[in-house]
């Protein structure tokens, strides 16, 4: 009994000697005549990545481009000239004090300047001279009267007094002044009034005038009128706000910089290039990008952060971005360059290491990659990513349908896909 069971046995361990051995060359007929899985490559190449980084900016208004209109004299509003979100130019007027007052001031400032410069009638000549005359005559009589008086001092000294004599000599001495008095008069007449005099009244009428450009609050450039404060018959003191006018065609945008890109955006910052510093794209307006012309960066940080804040001049002909909204910005880095592969070609495996599966001979073989490390920053720019460790120039990784082949898997580089009808090349 036992023979026959040992006997049994053996036969059955044949039986699935030779059933094992039938199916080993099956399986490597299988595995040769599988068919290659249909892949599409890129190589790995060395380029120029230029990264870019995107925060969140807000929309505000141009110092240059942003006024609010005061009143610069005490009156009342009598006229608001434009409507809230008129289109004004430089110059037009936009509120009216009441200028009926500053118009009487002026008027009594240049009659008192006409007044001085005129030249004097030919009548306030004749007079003036004929007072220069008369008061030379009088002068002589005095003259003659005191000579006589002399004279008869000298003869007989009882029929004049010594105080008749000096009553003389004073009546003598007035008749001189007085045609000093009368020539002066007429000299002045001639002359005119003092330079500083028709300085003080032509400054005088400048300035009237002046107080009467100031009832007139007009629009400092070309812009739109946000808002209107003023209100007809409101009493305006000086410095009071009455209206508030913006220009939109460039705007500015502020953000901050994490203190790891600080670096770049230094160097983008005050160098500039041929292209943008930075672009800008609203929620509001899908697919319409904003080129930012040139931009700075603030001196401090903020006070809570390592942030910085950067502050962008960006063009907006269309008046698309207001004053306000939230916007994001993408910031550009100066170029880098390394090995490079398309974004594509790149995926995680289980162990959250970067893979990618590279064609070797036809076949594929899965490949760790190292993308950034501790000193190094990961860089993407474009749709390619750049390459620290795992592959060098040339390699040739799968792109589509390369994701988790096992090693050796037999494949079949197809050829690249032909840009469809609008697809950019």
């Amino acid at each position: 009994m036992t023979h026959r069971m040992t006997v049994g046995f053996a036969s059955f361990g044949l039986l699935v000697t030779a059933i094992v051995g039938c199916h080993k060359p099956e399986a490597a007929k299988a595995e040769k005549e599988r068919p290659p899985v249909p892949v599409r490559t890129a190589k790995a190449e060395k380029r120029t990545l230029t990264p870019t980084f995107e925060v969140i900016g807000t929309v505000l208004a141009d110092p240059d481009r942003s006024a609010t209109l005061t009143a610069a004299v005490p009156g009342l509003v009598d006229q608001l000239a434009v409507k809230e979100g008129a289109k004004v130019k430089k110059g037009e007027l936009v509120v009216r004090l009441d200028e009926r007052k500053t118009k009487t001031d002026l008027d009594r400032a240049e009659a008192a300047y006409a007044r001085l410069i005129a030249k004097p009638r030919p009548d306030e000549l004749v007079v003036a001279r004929g007072a220069v005359e008369k008061a030379k005559a009088a002068h002589a009589v005095a003259k003659s009267q005191l000579d006589k008086a002399k004279a008869t001092k000298t003869t007989n000294p009882a029929l004049v007094t010594e105080i008749q004599l000096l009553e003389s000599q004073r009546a003598g001495r007035i008749a001189a002044t007085d045609v000093d008095d009368a020539e002066a008069h007429f000299r002045l007449l001639e002359l005119g009034p003092r330079d500083e005099l028709r300085k003080e009244a032509h400054v005088e009428v400048e300035a009237t005038k002046l107080q009467l450009e100031y009832c007139r609050v007009v629009a400092p450039f070309d812009g739109e009128v946000v808002e209107l404060l003023a209100r007809v018959g409101m009493k305006a003191d000086l410095g009071t706000p009455l209206a508030r006018i913006l220009d939109s065609t460039e705007v500015l945008v502020q953000a901050r910089v994490p203190g790891n890109r600080l670096v770049g955006i230094t160097t983008m910052v005050r160098a500039g290039g041929p292209g943008p510093v930075a672009l800008i794209r609203s929620g509001s307006f899908p697919g319409e990008e904003f080129s930012a012309s040139s931009g700075w960066l603030n001196q401090q940080t903020e006070a809570l952060t390592a942030d910085v804040p950067v502050k962008l001049r960006v063009p907006n002909p269309k008046g698309l971005l207001r004053v306000g909204m939230s916007v994001r910005v993408e910031l550009h880095e100066p170029g880098v360059v390394g090995i490079a592969i398309p974004e594509a070609a790149m995926t995680v495996n289980e162990e959250g290491h970067r893979v990618v599966t590279v064609i070797k001979d036809g076949k594929a073989v899965p490949a760790e990659i190292e993308i950034a490390s501790d000193t190094e920053l990961e860089i993407r720019a474009g749709g390619w990513v750049r390459v620290l460790k795992g592959l060098e120039a040339g390699d040739e990784v799968a792109v589509e349908n390369g994701y988790a082949l096992p090693k050796d898997t037999p494949v079949k580089v197809l050829p690249p896909k032909t840009p469809e009808a609008g697809e950019k090349h």
